[in-house]
């Protein structure tokens, strides 16, 4: 099967979750012995990653654009078009990206079918972000009615999916799925430098970091141990980074929280690790990768109920809660005092769960079957598969 991909931003540029996630999905269906195709722009990506030529990735041929401003991308366009004509199927990845709708169009143009994948875009809080220019896109995909598959990561973006196109609109739901990294060890708690907790992710409104840190300024629990917190990631929205900041000194907090930035690679699963606990509690998440990828460590996770991590609770792996600071906090000083056999009884389950649930390899049937079923209700086979 020929699968074309767009995407973006995609791996190794780190720009939020889909990054990675449009990666492990390509290079599960290239492993699977598709022919996979990768459409990306330039955004954050390395300096080292050569621009306009064709790559041969562990994920398919991989194209990065240059184009004259993300927000104007001609080349992506161009690639899009030279590529769709081939492929049996087109997966376009974000609905807000200038270059989707286009793609859309020029798919319909050429008869091919379209998978759309809104990454959490459709989310209210998502949307409270260029309200203005989101209503605009939003009411040009609705006029030109796009007769697509739409693919959601969970119950609540299927929801979101059918408020804004319809409760007749197919939407298929596929978990993100990694490719997980070999297990690291925590350093032992008798060798290891200053116990901490975790928060990673960019720094944006949508995170809700705001709210963590006024609950571990409420938490006597968090002010007289020897925690601290880590806030790794870059800073997507410097206005609000520089509200952290002088959040941080207006609550006091100055010694008990460091700003670390982008930590990527080992070093990543090394932090971790060796965390006592990994902290989500955004306003909106269609998935969040950073909870498969704590669990994975074997670090339980506090993730807000406005995330799809009921499982933490169900699983005894975490905790789901609100995002106010009270409930935040409660949870928090929950497992600052949980005893050690227990404690460790939460790190096991974690690594179990995360390699028999959440791992790419065990589950990369997934696609497949996802784009055979859209191919056989169109009537076509994959040109692969024709004699």
């Amino acid at each position: 099967m020929k699968i074309l991909l767009s995407a973006d931003c995609f791996y190794p540029a780190q720009m939020g979750g889909p990054s990675n996630t449009i990666y492990w999905q390509a290079k599960a269906l290239k492993c699977a012995g598709h022919d996979v195709t990768v459409i990306a722009t330039s955004q954050n990506l390395p300096s080292s990653v050569p621009l306009n030529r064709w790559l041969t990735l562990a994920c398919g041929q991989v194209i990065y654009t240059r184009n004259p401003h993300f927000y104007l991308p001609l080349n992506h366009i161009w690639q899009g078009w030279l590529a769709i004509q081939k492929a049996d199927i087109v997966h376009i990845n974000s609905l807000f990206y200038p270059a989707s709708m286009i793609w859309v169009l020029m798919s319909r143009l050429v008869g091919k079918p379209v998978v759309w994948s809104p990454h959490g875009e459709l989310s209210p809080i998502a949307l409270q972000f260029r309200p203005h220019l989101k209503r605009l896109i939003l009411g040009i995909i609705k006029r030109c009615d796009p007769t697509v598959q739409f693919h959601a990561t969970s119950a609540t973006e299927t929801m979101h999916i059918r408020q804004h196109f319809g409760a007749t609109v197919v939407v298929g739901e596929i978990l993100n799925r990694m490719e997980l990294p070999a297990l690291v060890l925590p350093t032992p708690i008798d060798q290891a430098s200053q116990p901490y907790l975790l928060f990673i992710g960019r720094l944006h409104p949508i995170k809700a970091i705001d709210h963590l840190l006024m609950a571990l300024s409420a938490s006597n629990v968090f002010i007289e141990s020897n925690y601290v917190l880590k806030l790794a990631g870059p800073e997507n929205d410097k206005a609000y980074a520089r509200t952290l900041i002088e959040l941080v000194q207006k609550l006091g907090l100055s010694a008990k929280v460091s700003f670390i930035g982008h930590v990527q690679d080992e070093a990543k699963e090394h932090l971790y690790a060796n965390a006592r606990l990994t902290i989500l509690p955004s306003h909106s998440e269609s998935f969040g990768n950073v909870v498969i990828e704590s669990l994975a460590q074997g670090t339980p996770v506090v993730a807000s109920t406005n995330t799809p991590w009921q499982l933490l609770e169900t699983e005894r792996v975490g905790s789901w809660v609100s995002n106010e600071p009270v409930k935040l906090q409660e949870a928090i000083d929950r497992y600052l005092t949980m005893p050690i056999n227990e404690y460790v009884g939460y790190r096991e389950r974690a690594v179990e769960l995360a390699r028999q649930r959440f791992s790419i390899a065990g589950n990369n049937g997934e696609w497949d079957q996802f784009y055979e079923q859209i191919l056989h209700k169109l009537g076509r086979k994959p040109k692969a598969l024709i004699d």
